[in-house]
């Protein structure tokens, strides 16, 4: 099977950043003087609740309270950006799939529906490793009408890079994230993150230990 472009989703793709996130939650709990603290065992489990704000609010109406949920995303925000400036590791294996995929001359998405500050955070903490510039589409949940696990911003990437779901790769890390490049008829390979390395992606995705380049050997770009 031969492809003509490599769709890596979610930030988590690119880099290991869940506990680094969960700690600038608690972090935004203290400013906001909150009692509330995620434990990596209740913070997986809240990862199951796609996007940060949606976290939040998913909590807030099990503990039966009222919160500045706007207040609270916007301290872990600044948190989060802040651990970010020191820079953060790529997943290995992504360096040689992304340097294949630039050799086969395919169109190459960062197809995440977060915050844009957080992609642009993320991106500035890769910059020793990844020139930006290598992404022919970038999303954030501003351009997607409605984020994982609808297909939404997986159907603007193929829109805005001109390619078909049958010619598109996506790789992805949590299975809420999958199920969206799944409903939008793609290919999709899971290289699961930290928190769901025991996680179910159902049968319609390969669970893969390791994103060799080999993935990509011989994907011509399509005519």
């Amino acid at each position: 099977m031969s492809y003509s472009a490599l769709l890596l989703g979610s930030i988590g793709v690119l880099a290991e950043t869940s506990d680094m996130q969960r700690r600038a939650f608690n972090t935004a709990f203290e400013m906001n003087e909150m009692d509330w603290h995620w434990d990596e065992e209740a913070y997986r489990a809240l990862l199951e609740v796609p996007g940060g704000k949606a976290r939040l609010n998913y909590y807030a109406k099990a503990q039966s309270v009222e919160v500045d949920i706007d207040a609270i995303y916007e301290a872990k925000l600044e948190v989060f950006e802040t651990v970010l400036a020191d820079g953060v590791d790529l997943r290995p294996g992504i360096a040689d799939l992304i340097a294949e995929a630039q050799t086969q001359k395919m169109k190459i998405g960062f197809v995440t529906a977060t915050d844009p500050r957080q992609v642009a955070a993320l991106l500035k903490g890769l910059q020793s490793t990844v020139d930006p510039s290598i992404f022919d589409f970038i999303g954030d949940r501003t351009i997607a009408a409605r984020t994982k696990p609808a297909p939404d911003i997986y159907n603007e990437a193929l829109r805005q890079l001109d390619v078909t779901a049958g010619d598109a790769l996506a790789i992805e890390d949590m299975p809420e994230s999958a199920q969206a490049a799944v409903a939008a008829g793609i290919r999709t390979l899971a290289y699961p993150g930290e928190p769901a390395r025991n996680r179910s992606f159902g049968d319609a995705v390969e669970v893969i230990d390791f994103p060799h380049a080999s993935l990509l050997r011989g994907a011509a770009v399509a005519a």
